[in-house]
């Protein structure tokens, strides 16, 4: 791996930690948040909702404006939007302000997670990009890692503002890094599927919404009227995406198993790790009565796991094929 190959390497990887530390770090500080913020459980579940929303929603688009405009360029604004809003998060007075201002910053995670894998794609050759990829998937490991002990420590000894500031020196010193040695090489043209786009984020927001008015207050009239229609708006566009010429989602593309598989692995797989950590840390801080810092420690062996055989994993997969290392993995 070339010098230049491993400084643009590692500005991808710390963009791909600095996601994964933001999602950890809020989990372990979501009871804190919500008391400091006086606002009940429910509504203090939307600073983590709103993220992954958005992020679900917007992906798809913002990668086609890496296309048009160039993926550097576009992850470069990534870097910039995420840092300014995370700075905003700590500051944020009120609840809705702090759910307000994560939205924003999902966008910014939106768009370094839609670039950065079409960026190593660009820089490497097929032969070792099984590597660069297991090393971005080590800077998540890393990040959830630090999030969850650096969640915990901040949490309990200095405020749950500063897991949020503590993004601010990072992606400044990452955004010039960024600006400085990250180069487009292609752009391609492409439309957006601002329709699709739009049915998307209502239906998962209206389903999401419903979901959580369930958790909090059983089967109300308001849940039973959320869900189905955020379920029409979702029926709505994949109709609209089977007929549309530039879809969000390609269908004709998932009628191959190797993706159609591995996009159902994937959902299970973070279905399965947002739903356990979450579910732990509630049951940690509120029914066991650790402190953040005490069910930070506990959480830790895990991604230290990931993170030590993150690289390995990647460099195995170059050898002998990414379905088996995946497979076994799943």
């Amino acid at each position: 791996m070339e010098r230049l190959q491993k400084i643009r390497l590692s500005i991808l990887v710390l963009g791909t930690l600095m996601g994964a530390l933001d999602s950890t770090i809020v989990i372990l500080a979501y009871p804190v948040i919500a008391e400091k913020l006086n606002a009940d459980l429910l509504t203090t579940m939307w600073v983590i909702l709103i993220y992954l929303l958005i992020v679900a929603a917007l992906t798809v688009q913002l990668g086609r404006l890496g296309d048009i405009f160039g993926r550097t360029r576009m992850f470069n604004l990534g870097f910039g939007i995420f840092t300014a809003s995370s700075f905003f998060c700590g500051i944020s007075a009120t609840i809705t302000a702090l759910i307000l201002f994560r939205g924003v910053q999902a966008v910014g995670g939106a768009l370094m997670e839609a670039n950065s894998g079409a960026i190593i794609a660009d820089i490497f050759p097929p032969g070792s990009r099984g590597a660069a990829f297991g090393y971005n998937s080590l800077g998540w490991t890393v990040g959830a890692t630090l999030g969850i002990v650096l969640g915990g420590v901040i949490t309990t000894f200095i405020g749950w503002e500063y897991i949020f500031f503590i993004n601010v020196p990072i992606g400044i010193v990452a955004l010039y890094l960024g600006t400085r040695y990250l180069k487009d090489t292609t752009r391609t043209p492409a439309s957006l599927d601002l329709a699709g786009m739009t049915l998307l984020t209502a239906g998962l927001s209206l389903i999401s919404y419903a979901a959580v008015d369930f958790a909090g207050n059983g089967l109300t009239t308001l849940s039973m009227t959320l869900a189905p229609l955020g379920l029409v708006l979702i029926l709505v566009f994949v109709w609209h995406e089977m007929h549309t010429r530039t879809p969000t989602i390609s269908f004709e593309s998932l009628s191959r198993p190797i993706l159609k598989y591995s996009l159902l692995a994937a959902f299970f797989q973070s279905l399965g790790y947002l739903a356990v950590v979450f579910l732990i840390t509630m049951y940690l801080q509120g029914i066991r009565g650790l402190s953040p810092l005490d069910a930070a420690l506990l959480l830790t062996p895990g991604y230290v796991t990931g993170s030590v055989l993150g690289p390995y994993m990647g460099k195995l997969s170059d050898r002998l094929g990414a379905r088996i290392i995946a497979t076994t993995g799943t």
